[in-house]
């Protein structure tokens, strides 16, 4: 199943500047999965070693916070926008 991946601000270095990226995947783990396949590295900037969603990234699908889904075992379905955003703190 298709679906779009946008990454936002700083974080679009890590997939060599691009907006939006489409992949085939049923889960969020398998979009992180597919996107470490084509840009090494995808994966240490979006997960802890022990493979858990860094605390300083976002992911909504459909501008839903995986968090408070099924975090990284998320099912998509066809056509979902995943948007991927590294979490900004100001003071």
């Amino acid at each position: 199943m298709s679906v779009r991946v946008e990454f936002l601000g700083p974080l679009k270095q890590v997939v060599g500047g691009e907006d939006i990226i489409e992949l085939e995947a049923g889960t969020i783990a398998g979009v992180i999965e597919k996107l470490n396949e084509q840009y090494q590295g995808v994966t240490d900037r979006l997960l802890e070693p022990e493979g858990t969603l860094h605390r300083h990234i976002n992911i909504y699908i459909n501008e839903e916070d995986i968090r408070f889904k099924e975090q990284l075992q998320t099912a998509l379905s066809p056509g979902d926008v995943v948007t991927v955003i590294s979490a900004i703190a100001g003071g």
